[in-house]
């Protein structure tokens, strides 16, 4: 078969383990109580404070805690408004500085869904609001990228493990709690770069230019179910940092990936295949469309490596069960 639901034979050796310490998404939250056993709705007097609230994981996780009852803040870098829709306050990194606004507020909880590596800036707002709890998001490319020949991705690689290093520094003692989450591959919603760049050479040129076989094998993650582990992970009191990594419910080749995405865009599947080393030319073209200049030839090679990612310890221990691919 060329893909398989994922379980334990959905695992090769030697695959990495974590440290121990575009269409609107559908929102279907699920009661807390369906996710901890014996556990009561949490109060409207908890909060959250939530960054990258505007991202795919945030446009679903949002509603989701206001459903379950948190008084929500959420993060942004324009002027602090209330939405009553979702029953958010909109705060910026200037309110934390009105004393009217700042003083005495405690909000235990961060949920951080922007680049990892940002977080060190936020230490005075984390300190003022006297932060006990942290979930934030890294990526599974800290270590697919660590070895990567660009450059550029070496040092996202390198940011991905300061920022990690940082969360585990601040929040691996005193009581604090930290839970690092590393997905691979986010699709679902309208900002991300990887499932909705395909979508889009596939709806423009009708066909896709594939390297090699495709055979690389890949664990795409809706960006819904990572909203829903975040609000699963809300009861989590235990002390110290731990890492997990975090992958789709099916693994597939990167072929069949393709033709699954052809396939919700309602298109029967052309794709042509090439050797590797042709595809130089066609990322250099490529890098010359709108909103494609960062394609690499990396990405390219990419298509017939394995990112398959053993994600058994969240199974077991977050409660995460995600759905198949379903772009």
């Amino acid at each position: 078969m060329a893909h398989q639901e994922r379980g334990a034979g959905a695992f090769g050796k030697g695959l990495p383990r974590p440290n121990k310490l575009s269409a609107k998404i559908d929102c279907r939250c699920e009661d807390l109580r369906t996710f901890v056993p014996g556990a009561g709705v949490v109060s409207n007097t908890r909060s959250v404070l939530v960054f990258g609230a505007h991202s795919d994981v945030g446009s679903c996780l949002l509603p989701c805690l206001a459903d379950a009852g948190w008084s929500i803040y959420g993060f942004t870098r324009k002027q602090r408004s209330t939405d009553e829709n979702t029953q958010v306050t909109w705060v910026t990194a200037a309110d934390f500085q009105e004393p009217s606004f700042a003083d005495g507020i405690e909000i235990p909880i961060v949920i951080s869904l922007m680049p990892i590596w940002a977080l060190p800036d936020y230490q005075q707002i984390l300190e003022s609001i006297q932060a006990t709890t942290l979930i934030a998001f890294s990526s599974t490319s800290i270590i697919t990228k660590a070895t990567s020949k660009s450059k550029k991705e070496r040092r996202i690689a390198s940011l991905l493990q300061r920022g990690e290093a940082w969360a585990n520094d601040e929040f691996a003692c005193d009581n604090r709690s930290a839970l690092i989450l590393r997905p691979t591959m986010i699709y679902g919603g309208t900002h991300n770069r990887n499932v909705n760049r395909l979508a889009r050479l596939i709806k423009v040129f009708r066909f896709f230019l594939l390297a090699g076989d495709g055979a690389g094998r890949r664990q795409p993650v809706h960006a819904e179910d990572l909203a829903q582990l975040c609000l699963r992970c809300l009861q989590n009191h235990q002390p110290g940092a731990r890492t997990y990594l975090l992958a789709g419910g099916e693994t597939l080749r990167y072929r069949e990936m393709i033709e699954r995405i052809f396939s919700s865009a309602g298109l029967s599947p052309r794709i042509l295949t090439l050797p590797t080393f042709l595809m130089r030319g066609i990322v250099q073209i490529l890098r010359w469309l709108p909103n494609q200049n960062d394609v690499t030839l990396e990405m390219v090679e990419r298509m017939e490596q394995d990112l398959c990612y053993d994600d058994r310890e969240a199974i077991n221990e977050l409660g995460w069960h995600p759905r198949g691919f379903q772009p």
